[in-house]
């Protein structure tokens, strides 16, 4: 017959147990930074953006960029855009390695001008944090004064997104304002299997099982500009700010709701043209996370600043189409590192574009893709991974 576990709380309290030792058995994940707070940060969502190691704002151009506010206020017409990013990865924790391989939907945007206004209404949903990890371990409990030999299996899947409604305003050819209001969504899903040695206990005692379900929810609102002080020079910024992001059980398990408050982020971006068919571009985001609150003490990471660099190439320039080459480098800050050490993830990006309609810069049908080669370091933590990121987007009259 089947027999209950203890409750949950006390169960996944051996997570670290499972994940913080090297032992026989198996893991596998998209990341295991993060694993004992809100997980792993989702970064750039468009394609463009992550070739050029872009952190997701001070890119010129038509678009709407959930991280960009003002970005959408030069849309013409209704527009659309959608990313989808495959991620394939290895991991070394303290010798035991493994590998991973997922694929996620990190964005959709929607932007409809309103011309006698001269702004935009966007709506967009994009990722925020994930957590999709597995692990394993093999020991020795004690039941009933009998030592039986078990395997304990941790899953988790899941994870935050932002759902937002937001306006861009023209003011003027070369200013821009912009604002947002979201709310966070998602889900995440955790299960602890334990199985017993039957040879020990006997076949009529089955294995242990547990699921938990928590679903996320809180709000969060932005502001931002972007600015053309010269023929040659784009600028952008925003400020974010967010409530507490609340965690609340999906099952009747009597566990208690969970708090966390998200810092204040600031960014900022600028793009240069050098020549005709060369621009380069520059990103930072700063949020300082050492004062949040509800994170368990050594979850938090001390790092702070992250940045980017890339350049964009027009390889082909035609009438109604182009080609751009993108190269890009970038130095992002994790939130959450594996143990008390800071979390940092780098990684160098290659990408193309196909504007299929392009006029006098305006682009009405397009697809971008990137290829990125990067690394995540927590001590004793090394991640590596490649990940490629593909949007489309249409706009039409």
């Amino acid at each position: 017959m089947g027999r209950r576990i203890p409750p949950l709380a006390t169960l996944f309290g051996l997570i670290p147990a499972v994940l913080l030792a090297a032992v026989p058995g198996g893991a596998g994940a998209q990341s295991f930074l993060g694993y004992r707070a809100l997980g792993l940060p989702v970064g750039a969502a468009q394609a463009r953006a992550v070739a050029l190691g872009n952190l997701g704002i001070g890119l010129p151009g038509v678009q709407v960029n959930a991280s960009d506010p003002a970005s959408a206020a030069r849309i013409l017409f209704p527009t659309v855009s959608v990313s989808m990013q495959p991620t394939w990865g290895d991991f070394n924790l303290d010798g035991q390695t493994g590998t991973t391989r997922t694929t996620r939907f990190p964005m959709i945007g929607i932007g409809y001008p309103v011309l006698s206004a001269e702004g935009t209404v966007t709506v967009s949903l994009s990722g925020h944090m994930e957590q999709r990890w597995a692990g394993e371990q093999d020991r020795v409990v004690s039941l009933g004064g009998i030592d039986v030999p078990v395997n304990d299996r941790f899953e988790t899947n899941g994870g935050s997104s932002v759902a937002r409604v937001g306006w861009a305003q023209r003011l003027g050819d070369r200013f821009a304002l912009g604002g947002s209001v979201g709310t966070y969504i998602g889900r995440i899903d955790q299960e602890f299997q334990r199985t017993l040695d039957s040879l020990v206990v006997g076949s009529d005692v089955r294995s242990y099982e547990e699921n938990s379900s928590w679903q996320y929810g809180g709000y969060t609102f932005s502001a931002g500009f972007m600015a053309d002080p010269h023929d040659l020079i784009h600028l952008a910024g925003a400020v974010e700010w967010s409530g507490d992001l609340t965690q609340e059980p999906r099952l009747e398990t009597g566990e208690p709701g969970l708090s966390y408050s998200i810092p204040l982020r600031l960014s900022g971006g600028a793009t240069s043209r050098l020549s005709q068919r060369l621009h380069i571009n520059g990103s930072f985001v700063y949020q300082d996370w050492s004062a949040a609150r509800g994170f368990e003490p050594g979850v938090v990471s001390d790092e702070k600043l992250s940045y980017g660099a890339g350049l964009e190439m027009q390889l082909i320039q035609r009438e109604t189409r182009s080609f751009p080459m993108r190269l890009g480098y970038r130095h992002s800050a994790l939130p959450f590192g594996y143990r008390d050490q800071g979390a940092v993830e780098t990684s160098w990006s290659l990408g193309f574009g196909v504007n299929l309609v392009e006029i006098e810069g305006v682009r009405f049908g397009w697809m971008d893709f990137a290829a990125e080669r990067g690394t995540r370091m927590s001590a004793p933590l090394s991640e590596n991974f490649w990940r490629a990121t593909i949007s489309i987007g249409i706009s039409s009259s």
